[in-house]
């Protein structure tokens, strides 16, 4: 049942329902907090919350909220592909390139036939410069 309620949150994120999302994200995390997918997708949560933000204090504090999912992620599962490339972006968005860098590889190490090499491959030729 967590996985498919976990599963449900993705969708309700992907729709822009975040309060519904993060209910349901909080109650996986509560039986298993160790969910590296759960990290992910309320890192999902927050980066999407961050785009959405109108004001830039809502927007830094859920754009900190995302980095700190994804990295958790990391933390739980360093073969998990989709946090790496996730803290890549936002670390580019911050402009800690060589951090970024490190992520978009480990990314492209973990998944070489990702559906979007070609475009993670320009990000480096970019923070290369």
């Amino acid at each position: 049942m967590r996985g498919v309620v976990r599963e449900n949150a993705y969708e309700d994120i992907r729709a822009g329902r975040f309060a519904v999302a993060q209910r349901q994200l909080d109650r996986v995390l509560a039986i298993t907090p160790k969910d590296p997918i759960a990290h992910t997708y309320y890192g999902d949560l927050h980066r999407l919350q961050a785009q959405r933000a109108r004001d830039a204090t809502q927007k830094d504090e859920h754009a900190r909220l995302a980095l700190a999912s994804y990295e958790k992620a990391v933390d739980l599962d360093p073969t998990a592909p989709e946090p790496h490339r996730q803290l890549g972006f936002l670390y580019y968005q911050q402009k800690d390139n060589a951090r970024a860098k490190a992520a978009f590889e480990r990314y492209l190490a973990l998944k070489p036939a990702a559906s979007d090499a070609k475009r993670i491959k320009e990000y480096l030729v970019e923070l290369d410069r």
